[in-house]
């Protein structure tokens, strides 16, 4: 027998993912560049670098795992989906590939010409800013939530589970190099569709769970993080951000826990939720726009070191936050404007 469902889910912890997803990624892209500074700073800094770093991994897991809590429980034509998503993502990063095209050839170029065009095919086609690749692989997922929204909604509870764990495992044997004959094909349990269904699961199957479990779960994720990364560059010499990448298995497992705490336990005032949807409503254009500004920031000394760490992330974070939150309010005022930056 299928289970029912016709599920509900209120919206404010999900508001809420969004916004500190989008301050992640703000700070992650902070305090990354001193990783790579191992040796050359003091141990005690980039230990806070390495610090900083884990704990805001679950920026990524977080928009994908947002993505389908949103998307995988609704029912709009395939037609309707379609236009509707890439109509939002498509334009608006046209839009900013051109703008960042043209600021990376003028650092080059100081004069414009017809070698500007091979230069945007070519940004176009590796992403005209490091933090696109988002975009991409966003596409990627665009396209298959339509097949995997009619898995999601008919499977009982217990498959969607097996999904999951399949996912988990071979994340798992990737994660270990384990290897396997070269016919056995399990790709499909290795991506960023785990994370559609994951964040699906949480928000709509997911029964009750102790919450003291699954922040014991979040902080040995997150230890685990850190200390792996501080103890790797030991033996090799040079910073490696192995323990770092979004499909590994003590990232997932620290988004993963820290979801469902922001999902049980979060709770915000309607007057301060408004401010939060307010922020929110330009949170795709200051994802775009923000490492221009965190470019424009360096340019004039406020970093991820000013002054020191500690101080040099918190300020030049909420700079690039408030600065970015700003500018695209001002550029969308126009409504044309609008649907085209953000």
């Amino acid at each position: 027998m299928q289970e029912v469902n016709n599920y509900n889910v209120p919206t404010a912890w999900l508001d809420f993912i969004r916004w500190i997803a989008t301050i992640a990624v703000i700070t992650i892209h902070v305090a990354a560049p001193y990783l790579y500074k191992y040796g050359s700073i003091p141990m005690l800094y980039w230990n806070f670098y390495n610090f900083i770093d884990s704990l805001t991994r679950f920026a990524v897991p977080f928009f994908v795992m947002l993505s389908g809590a949103l998307l995988l429980n609704r029912n709009d034509s395939l037609k309707d989906f379609l236009f509707k998503r890439f109509s939002r993502v498509l334009i608006p990063f046209l839009f900013w590939s051109i703008i960042y095209s043209i600021y990376h050839f003028y650092i080059v170029n100081s004069n414009f010409g017809f070698e500007y065009i091979a230069f945007f095919v070519k940004s176009l086609n590796e992403g005209a800013s490091y933090h696109f690749w988002y975009i991409y692989m966003l596409i990627g997922l665009y396209l298959a939530i339509p097949v995997l929204r009619v898995f999601v909604q008919n499977a009982q509870t217990n498959l969607i589970q097996y999904f999951l764990l399949l996912w988990f495992f071979f994340l798992l044997f990737s994660f270990f190099e384990i290897s396997f004959n070269k016919d056995f094909n399990w790709t499909i349990f290795t991506g960023y569709v785990g994370y559609l269904i994951l964040g699906y699961f949480i928000a709509f199957r997911l029964g009750n769970i102790n919450s003291h479990l699954v922040l014991s779960i979040f902080f040995v994720a997150l230890l685990f993080t850190f200390i792996m990364t501080w103890q790797f560059p030991i033996c090799k010499g040079v910073f490696n951000g192995k323990y770092y990448q979004y499909l590994c298995v003590n990232v997932v497992t620290c988004a993963a826990s820290l979801f469902i705490l922001i999902k049980k336990h979060f709770r915000m005032a309607e007057k301060s939720l408004s401010k939060l949807q307010f922020c929110n409503k330009y949170g795709f254009g200051v994802y775009f726009i923000h490492v221009l500004i965190l470019d424009i920031l360096q340019y004039f000394g406020i970093n991820g070191a000013f002054v020191n760490p500690f101080v040099g992330i918190i300020t030049t974070v909420l700079l690039c936050y408030i600065s970015s939150l700003l500018l695209i309010r001002f550029f969308t005022s126009s409504k044309l404007l609008a649907q085209i930056i953000n």
